[in-house]
């Protein structure tokens, strides 16, 4: 294995980084050789899910370590890659909250135009153009697609033309979405092939790029890419930032090579409200400040949803995303405010601020006396939502 040093030629080589990515407990020893054997079996209970985590060299870099060599346990970056949780080693019945991913897909009937095309709001689709990541997100909903076939949405290759065409034939589509996965595993020339057949569909007046490479491999924002941007009038790059500690040197330098590239697109970052990780006041507003700062804005805290991977090590009640928003609000810059929302199946919902909820968003219980959210969802439905303790 080659060494995995900062000041190595290669580091800024977002394949080298790639190529040298860790994935398995051997690989992790290598670099952390004094690891417990607890981490083995959380790595291979992971694993028996179908479920998978990657270090890039450069976020392993990020993580802190104790006296020992070993990762701090509660280091966020840590945290954020590797699927430490206790959880996975007892024999419990399992909480409302943790649903049975082999049988939960979240798209609802009737929303998929073609198997990678999902169409849930009026004027945007979202295409699931990926099924890998340049690092994976134990919190993330869509690690499930490593789980069960039925997660999955197709081959690109094989859909991608039929998919142009559902879109040619519903010129109420203003705007797609490319999202995966992460459309960055993709070269520069297929996302130009992809950027160019999108543009030709006349009907398409906005375009959409969701990702978790400035933090992951930051290093994939290269020249060429950021031209891409520019030349295809991408009108967003959707930044997914978690904590403060991801807003490095590297990342600044790609937000800077987006700027110079002399688009127009907006950078938004969208960050997922995690137990442990960022469920700080304090923690929020470096992480918010730090964006506005470098350019981004901060767009959505979003509430981590129900049906990951051990949910009960990582979900926050609404309530506390409630309490943490309005400790911020008009105590840092307006801008660096994001929306707080929750996700349901039927779609997005703002999170009022308000800390017994309102008329159309309400804190319940269930008949089993487990927390829940009835609110009024975009089509004017009443949905229930799982919160948690």
């Amino acid at each position: 294995m080659e060494p995995l040093h900062q000041d190595d030629p290669k580091w800024s080589d977002w394949r080298w980084q790639e190529k040298q990515a860790i994935t398995n407990i051997r690989g992790l020893r290598a670099h952390c050789p004094n690891l417990h054997e607890q981490y083995d079996r959380m790595v291979s209970e992971w694993g028996k899910r179908g479920l998978r985590f990657k270090f890039t060299p450069y976020v392993l870099s990020l993580v802190r370590k104790d006296e020992t060599g070993n990762p701090k346990q509660d280091d966020p970056v840590w945290r954020l890659s590797f699927p430490a949780f206790n959880e996975l080693l007892t024999r419990r019945p399992p909480r409302p909250d943790e649903y049975s991913c082999e049988l939960e897909n979240w798209e609802e009937p009737g929303e998929m135009l073609t198997p990678i095309a999902h169409w849930k709001y009026d004027n945007r689709i979202i295409l699931y153009i990926a099924e890998s990541c340049l690092g994976y997100c134990p919190y993330c909903l869509r690690s499930l697609q490593s789980l069960a076939a039925e997660e999955r949405h197709g081959s690109v290759t094989s859909e991608w033309r039929a998919t142009m065409q559902a879109i040619r034939d519903h010129s109420q589509i203003e705007e797609v979405i490319l999202s995966g996965g992460d459309p960055l595993v993709f070269t520069n020339h297929v996302i130009d092939r992809m950027l160019q057949d999108i543009r030709e569909i006349s009907s398409v007046r906005a375009v959409r790029m969701n990702t978790r490479v400035l933090t992951h491999n930051p290093f994939r924002v290269d020249k060429d890419f950021c031209a891409l941007l520019h030349a295809h009038r991408v009108t967003e790059l959707g930044i997914h930032v978690v904590h403060p500690r991801e807003i490095t040197d590297e990342f600044c330098a790609a937000i800077d090579r987006i700027r110079a590239s002399g688009g127009r697109t907006m950078l938004l970052a969208q960050t997922p409200l995690i137990k442990g990780v960022n469920d700080s006041a304090d923690v929020l507003r470096e992480l918010f400040m730090g964006l506005y700062v470098a350019g981004v804005k901060p767009y959505y805290l979003l509430h981590n949803m129900p049906n990951i991977p051990a949910a009960s090590s990582q979900r926050t009640s609404v309530r506390r995303g409630v309490e943490l928003m309005l400790s911020l609000k008009r105590h840092i810059s307006n801008p660096a405010m994001p929306e707080y929302i929750i996700v349901g199946k039927t779609g997005k919902k703002t999170v009022p601020l308000e800390l017994d909820g309102t008329p159309e968003f309400q804190h319940e219980k269930n008949s089993d006396g487990y927390p829940i959210i009835r609110f009024k969802n975009w089509k004017g439905e009443w949905v229930e939502y799982l919160d948690t303790p």
